[in-house]
């Protein structure tokens, strides 16, 4: 090999020493990991004890919701509600019918008559005159009454008032027919509280003495028989008190 071989085999060698990669620094590379392992796990935890404090807060606000005082409050702004029962059954042309009554109860004072007079006017008969008219004044003083009549799926007004005194007479009856295309008739009365039995008599001198139904909340009582189709008001029957 010449000199020049020679020197140039000297300069690679020198080269190659020159650029030869250093050893890596291991152990800080090591450390510098664990430094960012520790960082994302404190990250974390603050995240876990996040959601743990705003679920704690949530518990603690649905444990209040269910207090004692929730409910109460809710019961008490909770729309006035009737007592309902069905005072009397029956079939027309294969369908089953009912006439059922609701009572309100008399209200306490101004404020809690106007709710009562608000509910009825939402779920019974549309009257805005009932009761003295808006507000309804004279539910401090008595209790309503409505009468429903059902017929399969049919439901129908029958009659409505207060609930003290029946004017000059002790009993009250208002009739009608159970179906605008059938032949079934009804007749709905209503006694003074001191009546405890009615008998009813048609012209033909037959008599008929109806169950009597009390409804809590009021001292009147209810009673509805279905009759013969009646040609004129004449026909109906008389109802009177029998005691």
């Amino acid at each position: 090999m010449t000199d020049t071989g020679a020197d140039i085999s000297t300069m690679l060698a020198d080269a190659a020493r020159r650029a030869q990669v250093e050893h890596a620094p291991v152990h800080a590379i090591v450390a510098g990991g664990m430094r960012r392992r520790n960082r994302r796990r404190a990250a974390g935890l603050a995240v876990a004890l996040a959601v743990v404090c705003t679920g704690g807060i949530a518990t603690t606000s649905w444990l209040d919701e269910g207090s004692g005082a929730a409910p109460a409050a809710a019961e008490q702004r909770s729309a006035p509600r009737p007592v309902t029962e069905v005072i009397a059954t029956g079939l027309l042309d294969g369908k089953p019918w009912s006439l059922s009554v609701d009572v309100w109860k008399r209200a306490a004072d101004a404020k809690e008559a106007g709710r009562v007079w608000d509910a009825m006017a939402e779920v019974e008969y549309p009257d805005a005159q009932r009761a003295g008219g808006a507000a309804g004044p004279q539910l401090t003083t008595t209790g309503w009454y409505f009468a429903n009549l059902k017929v399969g799926e049919r439901h129908s007004f029958v009659d409505d008032g207060a609930l003290s005194g029946t004017e000059d007479r002790k009993v009250e009856t208002v009739w009608g027919k159970l179906s605008p295309t059938g032949s079934g008739w009804f007749l709905f009365g209503r006694t003074l509280p001191g009546v405890h039995a009615v008998q009813c008599t048609w012209n033909n001198g037959r008599k008929v003495t109806p169950e009597l139904h009390t409804i809590a909340g009021t001292g009147t009582r209810f009673f509805a028989i279905d009759i013969p189709a009646p040609k004129s008001i004449t026909e109906a029957p008389r109802c009177t008190a029998a005691d």
